[in-house]
């Protein structure tokens, strides 16, 4: 068994788990109703943007378009 050849999908999946923890944080997120826009940057805002960011980087790097090491 080479692990190597399922580093792909590995790659793939926990981006793709990063990307939905991401979504959820920012649609569960307590919402101040006395902000004028629906979107504020705090603290939960710039970890959940991390994550999604993280998340894309992964799946890219999954999908082949960042070279993995060990790949041919």
């Amino acid at each position: 068994m080479n692990i190597s050849s399922y580093g792909h999908k590995f790659f793939i999946f926990a981006g793709v788990l990063l990307i939905a923890v991401a979504a959820v944080q920012l649609l569960v997120q307590r919402r101040d109703r006395r902000a004028a826009g629906a979107f504020r940057l705090d603290a939960r805002t710039v970890q959940s943007l991390v994550f999604l960011a993280i998340g894309v980087l992964v799946v890219l790097a999954g999908a082949g378009v960042f070279p993995l090491p060990g790949d041919k």
